[in-house]
């Protein structure tokens, strides 16, 4: 699953051409003079700029205009104060975090003043062991991708590396935007081979005649399921943006791009239907755990239950002899206590007896 063929070559292929979405007379990207995109002289735009044969990130700070040439802009953690500067240099109106965490299909996929605002859902911490999901948002304008996002998972990092190393990945927004959820994809393939190989070795833990610790298992279950529901969530809003992107507009996508659409629209719905196999094998193994350690503890009570039968009948005995009535012929017996003692003996193995004979214990 981590294998992801036809992808990367029809990027490289879709970097010969360019794309418009809409009529470039004027680009609304380009910087109004005298707008600042940073305050304090601490980064908040990192602009990506096609140089001699490579993609360089320059870091626009304070005073800095972004670089007409820039097909990538991302906006990492922006504050409020700095989403409105920024707005106001990209002459477009940004989505604020709340915003971004809406889940109506008409907060998060939307066409503006020829901008195209797509948020996706994208799993993050899955390297830390606490994995949870941000919404990142992508805006296509021109030829150019505005990227806003509150967290900074793998497959950004991992893109952001690569595409420093081959431009021919960053020709134009929509290629760039391409490789991100090509990227984002490929992680979430990761993550669901994690999830079956989780599952695999509870399945062996459970159904071993080995002494297994239930806790554990149920605890392994718990973060497995937490994995693939966020896996399945980031899929799901990944397929309404690949939809989103792929319907008729103003301007019709290149050949090479629209097969690169098609294929991850491909992808994203395998990994889905995956992914709900792995949410029935949770179910069914976390079904197996709760049934095996009611088992376990059906033993443990059968025992004491047992045990209460085989001292029933010499309790009776004892009891019997122990009563304190002046009249009690065994009692003058001079052989009557080791009667007593037999008889309770006797009393005790016959119920064992029958039991084991009916293959109750």
């Amino acid at each position: 699953m981590s294998a992801r063929h036809p992808v990367h070559d029809q990027k490289a292929a879709a970097a010969r051409f360019i794309v418009r979405l809409h009529s470039t007379k004027a680009d609304p990207m380009t910087p109004r003079s005298g707008c600042s995109l940073s305050q304090g002289g601490k980064a908040l735009i990192t602009a990506y700029v096609q140089r001699n044969g490579t993609m360089t990130p320059m870091a626009i700070q304070h005073g800095q205009p972004i670089p007409p040439e820039a097909t990538w802009i991302d906006l990492f953690a922006p504050t409020k104060d700095e989403e409105a500067l920024a707005e106001e240099a990209l002459a477009i109106e940004l989505p604020t975090k709340e915003e971004m965490s809406e889940i109506e299909i008409s907060s998060r996929l939307y066409q503006e003043n020829g901008a195209f605002f797509m948020t996706a859902t994208v799993m993050t911490q899955v390297e830390a062991g606490d994995p949870a999901t941000e919404p990142f948002t992508f805006v296509l304008i021109g030829r150019r991708l505005v990227t806003i996002r509150y967290a900074n998972p793998m497959p950004f990092r991992a893109f952001t590396a690569q595409v420093q190393r081959q431009a021919e990945l960053a020709g134009t927004g929509e290629i760039i935007m391409i490789g991100l959820l090509d990227a984002i994809i490929d992680r979430i393939a990761d993550v669901l081979e994690k999830v079956q190989r989780d599952m695999n070795s509870i399945s062996r833990t459970i159904f071993s005649r080995q002494k297994t610790d239930y806790e554990e298992v149920l605890r392994k279950i718990g973060l497995s399921e937490g994995l693939n529901s966020r896996a399945r969530e980031s899929l799901v809003s990944i397929g309404r943006v690949l939809s989103f992107l792929s319907r008729p507009n103003e301007v019709k996508p290149h050949k090479v791009l629209a097969r690169s659409l098609k294929t991850l629209s491909r992808d994203v719905i395998s990994l889905s239907d995956h992914s709900s196999f792995l949410a029935n094998n949770i179910t069914f193994l976390l079904d197996a755990t709760l049934g095996m350690s009611n088992i376990e503890q059906t033993g443990v009570i059968k025992i004491f239950s047992v045990m209460s039968v085989l001292f029933l009948p010499p309790t009776l005995i004892a009891s019997i002899y122990g009563m304190n009535f002046q009249t009690m012929p065994e009692l003058a017996l001079k052989y009557g206590y080791p009667v007593s003692l037999i008889l309770m003996i006797i009393a005790g193995i016959l119920p064992y007896w029958y039991f084991k004979r009916r293959g109750w214990l």
